[in-house]
C-alpha cells in the first residue's frame, strides 16, 4: 500500500509466478570492525534504516501509471507492506521516492514487465506472531 496524499492499494498487477516483491537493506554490513596493533577491536555498528524495495508488475498494471506520476514529479510518499500468510510480516517507512524507472521492452508478446525500484529510508520491519 503506497501512502501517497490518498492511501493507494498496489497488489494489483503483481507478477505471482515468481518473486514479485525484494526488499533489501542498501549498506547490507550490519557490523564493521577493525583490529588495532594491540589486539584492541573497534566495533561500529550501523544504524542505517536505508533500505530498497523491487516490485515487478505487469506491463497493464494499473499501478504503473500512478508510479510514473510519482517519479515524474519527484514526490515523496509513505509505504506499508503486509501479508496475510505465515509468517505475518509488516514493514514500513514514511520517507520513499521511486529510484528508477523500468526500461520500456518490447518484443513479440508485448511489453515486458515493469521491475520498480522504490528508496525507503527510514524503513522499520516486524515479523508477528499468530
Amino acid at each position: 500500500m503506497f501512502l501517497t496524499p490518498a492511501p493507494l492499494d498496489a497488489t494489483a498487477g503483481l507478477i505471482l509466478e515468481e518473486k514479485f516483491l525484494k526488499i533489501q537493506k542498501e549498506d547490507a554490513k550490519l557490523v564493521k570492525y577493525k583490529v588495532g596493533l594491540g589486539g584492541e577491536v573497534l566495533v561500529n555498528e550501523n544504524q542505517n534504516e536505508v533500505h530498497s524495495l523491487e516490485l515487478m508488475y505487469l506491463p497493464s498494471a494499473p499501478v504503473v501509471a500512478k508510479l510514473d506520476l510519482l517519479k515524474k514529479a519527484g514526490t515523496r510518499f509513505g509505504i506499508l507492506i503486509q501479508n496475510k500468510s505465515a509468517p505475518k510480516y509488516k514493514g514500513v517507512s514514511s520517507n520513499c521516492r521511486i529510484l528508477e524507472k523500468p526500461n520500456v521492452e518490447i518484443g513479440t508478446k508485448g511489453f515486458g514487465n515493469s521491475v520498480w525500484k522504490i528508496l525507503m529510508v527510514d524503513y522499520t520491519e516486524v515479523y508477528l506472531s499468530l
